[in-house]
C-alpha cells in the first residue's frame, strides 16, 4: 500500500500536486503511479471510421502529454519509481476502478485545471473524487506550500467521524507533533469553548497525541461582511502555518458548507493549505 495514485491533467496545478507527491514519496520511501483520464469526442452523425480517427488521435495526444509529464518529473526525481497509466471514462470512476484492481495508500490531486472551463471541470472532478473515493483524498493547492506533516489542523464539530479522519492521516503518515482543532461558533449554539476544551482532551486521549490546542472563533454575520464560510476557514488556517488540514465528509454538518457544489470554486481557488479527506 505505499504508494500514492494521482490524476493528472497534465496543467500546472497537476504538476504541483504531483510534485507535492513526488515529495512525501521520496521522504517515506513510496512510490507514484500517475492516471489520466479522457472522454473521447464522438458523433452520431459522423461515421464510425472517422469517429475513430478521432478517438486515436485523442489517446495518441494523451499519451504524448503523460510522456512528456513523466519525462519532466522523472528527472526531478530520478531515484522515484513512477508508473502511469492512461485510461478512458469520468474520472471519479477511473480512479475507483484503479483502487479496486491495486493498493494504494491516498489520492494526491490538484484543485484546479489549466485556465477557463478546464479549471472547473477539474474543480468539479477533485470535488466528485473527495465525495465518493474509497481511500483518503489529498486536495493540493497550486501555490507554494509547505509539506510539513507535525502541525496538522482539525475542522471540529464535535462528530465522531473526526476521530476516523484523524486515524487515517495517523495510519498514512504517523502521529503529528501537533494538533489544532478550528471550531466556527454558530449563532445561537450551544456548544461552549468549555466544550471545546474537553473534546481536545478526549481527541488527545484517544489519539495517543503529546499536544492538542483549540481554536474557536465567532462567524461574522454584519451586513458589510462578505466573507464565506472557506474563504473564512483557509484564512483562520494559514495564519497557523499549518502542513494539512484534516477534514470529514459529513454532509449534514456544519462543515459540509465547504464542500457544497456552489463552493467548489472557492475549494479550487482560493485554498491555502492541503487538505485532508478520510476514506468513505
Amino acid at each position: 500500500m505505499n504508494r500514492i495514485l494521482i490524476p493528472v491533467d497534465f496543467s500546472k496545478n497537476a504538476l504541483a500536486a504531483t510534485r507535492y507527491a513526488a515529495t512525501l514519496a521520496k521522504v517515506m520511501n513510496w512510490s507514484l503511479h500517475l492516471i489520466h483520464s479522457y472522454l473521447a469526442y464522438s458523433s452520431n452523425f459522423a461515421t464510425d471510421e472517422f469517429n475513430q480517427e478521432i478517438h486515436e488521435y485523442e489517446t495518441d495526444i494523451a499519451s504524448q502529454n503523460m510522456k512528456q509529464f513523466l519525462d519532466d518529473l522523472r528527472a526531478e526525481f530520478p531515484e522515484l519509481v513512477i508508473t502511469s497509466e492512461i485510461k478512458e471514462g469520468v474520472l471519479s470512476t477511473v480512479i475507483e476502478e484503479a483502487i479496486k484492481t491495486d493498493k494504494y495508500a491516498l489520492v494526491i490531486m490538484g484543485t484546479k485545471g489549466a485556465t477557463g472551463l478546464k479549471s472547473v471541470v477539474m474543480g468539479s472532478n477533485t470535488f466528485d473524487v473527495i465525495k465518493n473515493t474509497s481511500i483518503p483524498t489529498l486536495a493540493v493547492p497550486e501555490q507554494p506550500f509547505t509539506t510539513i506533516l507535525s502541525r496538522v489542523g482539525l475542522l471540529t464539530n464535535f462528530k465522531e467521524s473526526e476521530f476516523e479522519v484523524l486515524k487515517d492521516y495517523i495510519h498514512i503518515f504517523g502521529k503529528p507533533e501537533s494538533l489544532i482543532l478550528f471550531h466556527m461558533m454558530e449563532k445561537n449554539s450551544d456548544k461552549t469553548k468549555e466544550d471545546l476544551k474537553n473534546w481536545a482532551e478526549q481527541i488527545k486521549a484517544e489519539a495517543g497525541l503529546e499536544q492538542v490546542e483549540c481554536v474557536a472563533q465567532e462567524m461574522i454575520e454584519r451586513l458589510d461582511v462578505r466573507e464565506h464560510f472557506p474563504d473564512y476557514i483557509f484564512r483562520l488556517t494559514e495564519s497557523q502555518k499549518l502542513g494539512i488540514l484534516l477534514v470529514t465528509k459529513e454532509r449534514k454538518s456544519f462543515i459540509s458548507r465547504l464542500f457544497s457544489r456552489n463552493l467548489v470554486k472557492a475549494l479550487a481557488h482560493e485554498l491555502k493549505n492541503p487538505v485532508f479527506f478520510h476514506a468513505g
